[in-house]
């Protein structure tokens, strides 16, 4: 063959490298020895001008990866061109594929001078070249490369030598791209490489053999016996099971090294060596540059000036796999210089070669970290590095690093010996024996199970045919479990196309199934482990048998069929067993096992067995199954499979049906959160109802399945055949209307269910996303074609064939809440027409048969609360119809409409209106107890007219047309007209029928009307909430119809209709007034406040004393949610405890509302109680949370004597009480607003107090009320000027209120109760400051505005002789903080203050600021000399032990620990703690200096001067008098107390102030000295 062939096959080249092999060899009309080649390389000579030795390295490289793929093989030349050894000239690429030569394959050569760094200072004379003084270095030259497609290598057929050929030659323009260069050539980039003028050719000898390693050796006479052989980076395509490999990969790729001190780039030189733990070498491990022999340690080239060098060159690592886990690489970096014959060592590192468990290294990159090296190397003497901590003492070379890839290719590391004896055709059945043994007690590894598959599996089948094999047929039965057992994903695909296109045994399957059942028989009689593993081989094994049977030629169908039914039996028998509770033992496994499996061991046993036969096998194995939950997923996937080929044979369906209905009664309700059980059930059932339908699986004449695509047209089937056949499995109807109610609820609460698991839909063969949606209109719609395909008779009968009442009631009323929820969820999309179109008729269908039914029970005497809520359900399903857009068929478009027409006939709402009528006038006084599930459902039929148009065009229509509604007024503008058909008209009269029978029902019964006046309202406030416009148009239209029926019933005339009327009016102005504010921040203050009159409203008892609380927690939980939102913490906690004040301690049930579930009545009040408490710790409000605490300590401690929540609650508190004694408080502000001008009525002219919120200034404060009121103007005064007034038509004035302390609310007699109840607290000499400040703070009604006036004509000389005060006091009828952070001024109250008396107000402050202040600084500096006392104690106690230790120390000698007081040596006393004086400083400044503050002198000349005194003369006026001397006495004390305790203090650099402070307060006791006496 030449050159065409191989053209003529080229492209048409396959990646398999079979089918490749074929096509070639089919075309040389030969069969091919082997699949590998082996390519024979010998180097005869080398011509340079370079007078220097070469070392040449020879490597394959592929196109497709761009690099190499084999060793590289290295030879030495001297520099006159020619091999220093001759006999190493060769070497053998070995065992390339077809697929390496399909890739593209090149022979590179890499040719490094060895010699000097630079190759301008190479002697060129034979004397430089034999001179040793100077060092050499392997340095690299060129890059001389060919394509063995293009030397005529490319069709896979032996050639012979091709002499003489000249490689090209490229060299580098920059050294640092030499490893690069193969690359380069491959992407054809030739820019950066050169001709080497100095390298005149590289010549090679190539040879191929199609043949193996060792037959290309020993041809013509072993003419390459000995030739050094170049093996693949990795394991070839086929291996040969007696080679072993023991190859471990070093690729130094580059590194990065530190230049350090030197001016230019390094010479960098790499020596690696193997070394042990213990610092020992290994020696000879090392094979590199292609020698043969290993060597001690491998030197790197060096790459000229170059800190980064791309050595790209590789190591193979030959260690004793015994040392292995012990050994590591190192590297020693090197500087080479041209001067030094041994370069400078800089640094070195190190890589293990196994982990810490043993491990070998990864096969990945490497990076190794460098350290610091001395000159005498003693860093890595003895490996000292290794041991533990030996790393602390090495310097990091920080940004250096050696960069290195691995890669293990060792069949003594990665493969399993026991197995390439098994591959062999050796036939000692002693060795075989040893080796089988062996084989299945050895690891499973899958790489060898992919390559060798075939051959192994080939040689056991073989061996189970040989007759004088039978010594090991018990064996080779265990290798084969064994090996089926652990068969992966991968593995099975490839084991199933093994038995497809490969298995050709025909006698295997009469001695196999003899050993499988002794086995078995063997394993039931002592459960052992192999059981495990036959078990989980069992689907195989019978693949096997079945197949074998199938190719042999012998009529022996009994014998099979007997030893497979008798096999199945032993099966059974181990599924019946019993087994551990926890499922952990051998026996739980193996049952779990062969349930998995057994699916498709049976569906193999088909060519066997005829329907019958197998179905009753099947129902057999099933039936012996143990009911547990592990095996239930496995069992139902059995059951699926089953189903699927034996529902559509008619042999097997008469043994199959009734396990298949217990089984699915069983599994379709779904149990706890788990659907998988119930997906599975669903799938069968699917699967059952389109072959009753006749949709799927339906046979031809020769009894054959035909698989027809589903369709959700009418069935193929006959009517009456399919009601036949459905009968059968009617029983399945209840559980599955159960299972459908259940996953329609769990649609309702997300989290009820879970998704179906991945396990479960991979067996189904369902996408990985599919939700459980999909399971839920897969239940629904095998629940509606039931009940479509059974006869209404046969319905009937099933109802009536349950044996209890109770049992039929909850089966008709599951029927009727699956109907309700599927109309009201829209299960299913609204394009699926017809489905929904099905969906009507089938509920349809069923309500109308159910009516006469609850007729019925409606008459019985024995009524109860489960038959109200089956006739409540009724009731819903029924309105749920009649206003369903899928039967509205007036308003459907053509199409759509001929579709219903053809369903249905006619239309449905007329039937389904008469059966409600008829259930409820069969009800007579039992109407009243469907109030509460019936006043929903008829609002929503009387709300439809309203659904589908504007509602404020309806609403001005209506309004328009005075409250009928109607057509509007002709205008040029009117709103659109709500069509509403007849049918809908008649539904919504039938609907107020019943509505106004309700009430009369009620009065009839209880003589009032409270219940429908409830659920009115409640049901009025949810439709307001919806849609405002919407809600107050219905009850307009309510509101006539009822008084329209009120005056027209004479037969009723005793019905309070006023009254209710009225109450319903009422609260329903009161909703709406709730909703007519946006809900932002602004709003605020309306919205609390219109709630606020709402519950006022709730909470008023009814004639019969009843209070409306479910509707009053509703709009407290409002409220609350209202204050949370903007933050206001207290209010909101004020706001929860109205709720919680109006519950009790008992454990009545009260009902689901919002986030609260349905719980007992103490369980909601202490979660409400624990709100409130979140609410009052987030609002620093501490002390009311500590009130929330102790009500749920004593409910644990008292009521339910819970005492872990009790000491969780205690705990709380204690921190609490912690909180309020360190932690600072900033307390509100408060406002006082009024509004004049062109306001809203509520506000206009009113006045306000606005408590403001924490650390909000007065300026934020007025830009949120200007926020609200953009047009107002705002004033910073109490009153508004008349200019204000005119010039704008709203002014709102605000000012800052304060809060006057209590002894002056007291004294002014405006204490309220909660003030007094404190008062002894507040005097109790105790109380500290932030509890005081508190209590300042909590509970205010009464506020303060001070303005003062000069009453003299011109600006006096001293200000405070005419200043007189204003003071302005507010009241509010509520203390704040309340529920509202907005109150009404109730109260005002004027008083004047004299200037004398403003005076000693002013000095008390001023008094009551030192005192304050000096109480904190007396209380740190106890705290910090504590502190220093404590160090102090612990820096004697230092001393003592150093003294102690010292030498020559006595016990007498040491200072004790007492007498640290009194010790005067610094050295002993630890370093005072600073104490912060800055404000006692500044108070004391402004005080004393009369620079700052003048006041103190003032006060003196104005009032405490004679001609004042004659001026008033007065008791009064002499009582004040007295009262500010004796103020100004007791400021000087304080004064000076403060200066004492000042001069105590303070820090050294206070001093200068102390002193001035002292001397100017001497000064200012002689001038007070004039006025009284100090």
């Amino acid at each position: 063959p030449g050159d065409d062939l191989a053209h003529h096959f080229s492209f048409r080249l396959s990646k398999n490298m079979h089918s490749v092999a074929e096509m070639i060899n089919a075309a040389l009309g030969r069969k091919p020895e082997v699949d590998l080649f082996q390519l024979v390389v010998e180097c005869s000579m080398v011509i340079t001008t370079i007078k220097e030795d070469f070392h040449l390295t020879f490597s394959l490289w592929s196109k497709a990866t761009k690099k190499a793929i084999t060793e590289e093989w290295s030879l030495t030349f001297s520099s006159l061109g020619m091999a220093r050894d001759v006999l190493k000239n060769k070497t053998i690429f070995a065992d390339l594929t077809m697929a390496d030569f399909e890739a593209g394959l090149y022979l590179v050569c890499k040719v490094y001078r060895n010699g000097n760094l630079l190759l301008e200072k190479a002697a060129n004379s034979m004397a430089a070249a034999m001179n040793n003084k100077d060092p050499k270095y392997r340095r690299p030259f060129f890059v001389s490369m060919a394509s063995l497609k293009d030397i005529g290598f490319n069709n896979f057929v032996e050639k012979e030598c091709t002499p003489g050929r000249e490689f090209a030659i490229r060299a580098p323009t920059q050294e640092n791209i030499f490893s690069t260069i193969p690359g380069m050539v491959l992407d054809n980039k030739l820019d950066e490489t050169k001709q080497v003028m100095e390298a005149k050719q590289v010549v090679v000898n190539i040879c191929m053999r199609n043949a193996t390693l060792k037959s290309t050796c020993s041809r013509n006479d072993g003419e390459l016996e000995g030739v050094v052989v170049s093996r693949k980076l990795h394991f070839p395509a086929v291996f040969n099971p007696a080679e072993e490999r023991n190859d471990l990969f070093v690729w130094l790729n580059t590194g990065k090294f530190l230049q350090g001190t030197k001016k230019a780039a390094l010479n960098v030189q790499i020596v690696a060596k193997v070394f042990l733990e213990n610092g020992q070498q290994v020696m000879k491990s090392i094979r590199c540059l292609g020698n043969p022999d290993p060597q001690d340690e491998y030197v790197s080239s060096v790459y000229y000036h170059n800190n980064t060098p791309p050595w790209d060159e590789i190591l193979s690592l030959k260690v004793d796999p015994e040392l292995l886990e012990k050994a590591h690489i190192q590297f020693v970096v090197y500087h080479s210089s041209t001067n030094k014959k041994q370069g400078t060592p800089l640094s070195f590192g190190w890589l293990k070669l196994t982990s810490d468990k043993g491990a070998i290294v990864n096969d990945k990159k490497h990076m190794i970290s460098t350290f610091k090296l001395s000159s005498r190397l003693q860093e890595i003497k003895n490996c000292k590095y290794m041991h533990l901590g030996g790393e602390k003492n090495l310097k990091v070379r920080k940004g250096e690093e050696i960069i290195c890839y691995t890669k293990l290719l060792s069949t003594l590391k990665t493969h399993n010996p026991t197995l390439y004896p098994l591959l062999k055709k050796d036939r000692n059945m002693q060795i075989i024996s040893h080796y089988l043994k062996q084989f299945v007690r050895s690891p499973f590894d899958p790489k060898d199970m992919k390559i060798f598959m075939k051959l192994l599996l080939n040689n056991f089948f073989e061996m189970l045919q040989d007759p004088n094999a039978q010594s090991v047929h018990q064996l080779v039965l265990e290798a084969l479990i064994f090996v089926f057992s652990n068969l992966g994903h991968d593995e099975e695909k490839m084991l199933k196309m093994y038995m497809e296109s490969v298995f050709h045994f025909n006698r295997v399957h009469t001695v196999l199934l003899d050993l499988e059942i002794k086995m078995l028989k063997k394993l039931l009689e002592r459960i052992e482990i192999p059981l495990l593993a036959l078990t989980k081989s069992f689907h195989w094994l019978t693949e096997v048998i079945v197949r074998s049977f199938g190719l042999s030629k012998e009529d022996g169908l009994g014998n099979i069929r007997a030893s497979l039914t008798v096999l199945c039996k032993l099966v059974s028998q181990l599924l019946s067993r019993d087994s551990d509770i926890k499922r952990t033992s051998t026996l739980a496994k193996g049952q779990r096992n062969v349930i998995k499996v057994l699916p498709v061991a049976l569906v193999s046993m088909q060519k066997v067995f005829d329907g019958k036969e197998l179905a009753e096998i099947a129902v057999m194995i099933v039936k012996s199954i143990n009911a547990d939950r592990k095996n239930d997923v496995a069992r139902l996937n059995l059951l699926r499979v089953l189903a699927e080929d034996m529902i559509f044979k008619n042999d097997s369906r008469e043994v199959f049906y009734p396990l298949l209905v217990d089984l699915l009664s069983e599994f379709l309700v779904p149990k706890g959160k788990s659907v998988d059980r119930c997906y599975l059930s669903t799938q069968i059932l699917k699967k059952l109802i389109g072959f009753i339908e006749g949709k799927e699986g339906s046979q031809d004449s020769k009894g054959e399945t035909k698989i027809k695509n589903p369709t959700i047209s009418d069935g193929l089937r006959p009517a009456d055949e399919a009601a036949g056949l459905i009968l059968k499995f009617l029983p399945v109807l209840a559980p599955l209307a159960s299972a459908t109610l259940k996953l329609l609820k769990a649609r309702e609460k997300p989290g009820m269910l879970a998704q179906p698991s991945k396990m479960v839909l991979a067996l189904c063969k369902k996408p990985s996303r599919t939700k459980s949606t999909q399971l839920e209109m897969d239940s629904v719609l095998s629940f509606l074609t039931m009940c479509k395909i059974v006869p209404e008779s046969g319905l009937l009968k099933y109802i009536d064939s349950f044996e209890h009442e109770k049992q039929r009631l909850k089966f008709v009323g599951t029927l009727l809440e699956v109907q309700y929820l599927a109309l009201k969820l829209n299960v299913f999309p609204e394009v699926w027409v017809v489905i929904t179109t099905l969906q009507m008729e089938v509920i349809a269908k069923v309500h109308g048969l159910l009516g006469p039914l609850l007729c019925g029970i409606a008459k019985g005497e024995d009524f109860g609360e489960s038959h109200e809520k089956v006739l409540s359900t009724f009731f819903r399903v029924g309105f749920e119809l009649l206003k369903h857009r899928d039967l509205r068929v007036e308003e459907m478009n053509k199409k759509r409409r001929k579709l219903v027409e053809t369903q249905f006939g006619t239309d449905l709402r007329p039937s389904i209106r008469g059966a409600i009528e008829q259930l409820w006038n069969t009800l007579g006084e039992r109407k009243i107890c469907f109030i509460k599930a019936l006043v929903p459902s008829l609002f929503d039929i009387l709300l439809t007219r309203l659904q589908d148009v504007d509602e404020k065009d309806e609403a001005k229509a209506v309004i328009a047309s005075g409250g009928v509604p109607g057509p509007p007024p002709k205008s040029s503008k009117s709103p659109r007209k709500a069509h509403v058909s007849k049918e809908m008209r008649a539904a919504q009269k039938m609907c107020m029928d019943m509505y106004y029978s309700l009430i009369i029902a009620e009065y009839q019964y209880t003589k009032t009307i409270t219940k429908i006046e409830r659920y009115t309202i409640d049901e009025l406030s949810c439709i307001i909430h919806e849609t405002q416009g919407r809600g107050e148009l219905f009850y307009k239209i309510l509101k006539e119809d009822l008084t329209m029926r009120f005056k027209t019933d004479t037969e009723h005339t005793k019905l309070p209709g006023e009254i209710f009327l009225k109450q319903v009016g009422r609260l329903f102005d009161l909703m709406s007034s709730l909703l007519r504010f946006p809900t932002t921040a602004i709003y605020e203050d309306e919205r609390t406040s219109n709630a606020l009159s709402l519950m006022e409203y709730l909470r008023k008892p009814d004639e019969n004393g009843n209070i409306r609380k479910e509707m009053y927690f509703r709009y407290v939980q409002y409220l609350v949610n209202l204050h949370a939102e903007l933050k206001n913490y207290q209010e909101a906690g004020i706001t929860q405890l109205l709720e919680v004040d109006m519950l009790e301690w008992s454990e009545d049930i009260v009902e689901a509302r919002g986030k609260f579930p349905r719980e007992k009545e103490c369980e909601r009040k202490e979660r409400l109680l624990q709100i409130a408490n979140s609410f009052f710790s987030n609002g620093q409000d501490w002390e009311r949370a500590i009130s929330m605490c102790e009500r749920l300590a004593s409910y644990y401690r008292h009521k339910i004597f819970n005492y872990e929540k009790l000491s969780s609650v205690l705990i709380q508190e204690a921190e609490l009480f912690r909180q309020i004694a360190k932690q600072h408080r900033f307390y509100p502000s408060y406002y006082r607003v009024c509004f004049h001008g062109d306001f809203p009525e509520e506000v206009d002219g009113s006045e306000y107090v606005y408590r403001g919120g924490r650390m909000e200034k007065v300026m934020n404060f007025c830009q949120r009320i200007k926020r609200k009121y953009p047009r107002a103007k705002l004033v910073m005064r109490w009153d508004a000027k008349p200019k204000d007034l005119q010039d704008n038509k709203q002014v709102i004035c605000i000012v800052t209120l304060k809060l006057p302390s209590c002894g002056v609310i007291t004294a002014k007699g405006l204490a309220s109760e909660d003030v007094k109840a404190s008062e002894p607290i507040r005097s109790n000499k105790y109380v500290t400051e932030p509890v005081a400040e508190y209590l300042e703070n909590d509970k205010r009604m009464v506020f303060v505005y001070d303005k003062p006036e000069q009453k003299g004509g011109k600006k006096p000389q001293n200000e405070f002789k005419d200043l007189w005060v204003r003071q302005k006091f507010i009241l509010t009828d509520t203390s704040f903080p309340t529920v509202r952070r907005r109150m009404k001024v109730v109260r005002k109250q004027e008083i004047m203050v004299t200037p004398i008396e403003n005076a000693a107000n002013l000095i008390a402050e001023k008094n009551s600021q030192l005192l304050k202040e000096m109480q904190k600084v007396r209380d740190a500096s106890q705290l910090a000399k504590a502190a220093q006392a404590s160090d102090t104690v612990n820096l004697l106690a230092d001393t003592n032990s150093m003294a102690l230790h010292s030498a020559g120390a006595s016990m007498q000698s040491l200072p004790t620990i007492g007498a640290v007081a009194g010790t005067t040596d610094p050295a002993q006393t630890a370093p005072p703690k600073q104490v912060q004086v800055n404000t006692l400083s500044s108070l004391l400044q402004g005080t004393i200096d009369a620079a700052v503050n003048g006041g103190t002198k003032l006060f003196c000349e104005a009032f405490l001067v004679p001609e004042y005194k004659k001026a008033h003369t007065d008791a009064e006026d002499l009582e004040r008098i007295e009262g500010l001397r004796k103020m100004l006495n007791h400021q000087m004390e304080v004064l000076r107390d403060g200066l004492i305790l000042f001069g105590e203090v303070c820090p050294t650099a206070y001093k200068p102030l102390l002193d001035h402070l002292t001397k100017t307060y001497g000064g200012m006791i002689k001038q007070i000295q004039k006025y009284c006496s100090v």
